[in-house]
């Protein structure tokens, strides 16, 4: 017969085994349905620019996009939305293959806002008049989002 110790003892191991998981390798971000809807965006523009699918990255990114530039004091290169699809057309036309890996490294939703921090490291064939090369990348990003319509979308930071 099995004793009333056993039986609590295996319910509380199941118990504590079904929490929400973590979505990431260091177990900091708790795999929340929000959080987990903010990350499939992420993986879903990852896997739209190594396919180079131009329409999904357009569903993913909010009108409301924008980008300084990477410099705070200078708006000269500051662009939206209407500017950001010619550049990744402009890129696609050079860019022949995309290998990317990434690694989630930190995330907050709030409310109706998010963003998400992550690591990448790829390689991308580039060909430039008669010349194929590859280009090494790794980085860390920040991409912004903002619920809209009940969708999470990139307002920032591709």
């Amino acid at each position: 017969m099995i004793s009333k110790w056993f039986l609590l003892a295996a319910a509380t191991l199941l118990l504590g085994a079904c929490g929400p998981g973590y979505l990431d390798a260091g177990k900091k971000i708790a795999a929340t349905d929000q959080n987990k809807q903010v990350f499939e965006v992420v993986k879903t523009y990852h896997a739209a620019v190594e396919a180079k699918d131009i329409d999904t990255i357009r569903t993913l990114v909010s009108k409301r996009y924008f980008e300084n530039g990477g410099t705070t004091d200078d708006p000269s290169d500051d662009y939206g939305y209407d500017k950001l699809l010619p550049r990744l057309e402009m890129l696609v036309k050079i860019v022949k293959r995309v290998h990317l890996a990434i690694q989630l490294r930190d995330m907050e939703v709030a409310g109706d806002s998010a963003w998400v921090e992550y690591f990448f490291s790829g390689r991308t064939l580039i060909s430039e008049g008669n010349t194929d090369a590859y280009v090494k990348t790794d980085d860390t990003m920040r991409m912004r989002f903002a619920r809209e319509g009940g969708k999470w979308m990139i307002v920032g930071g591709l």
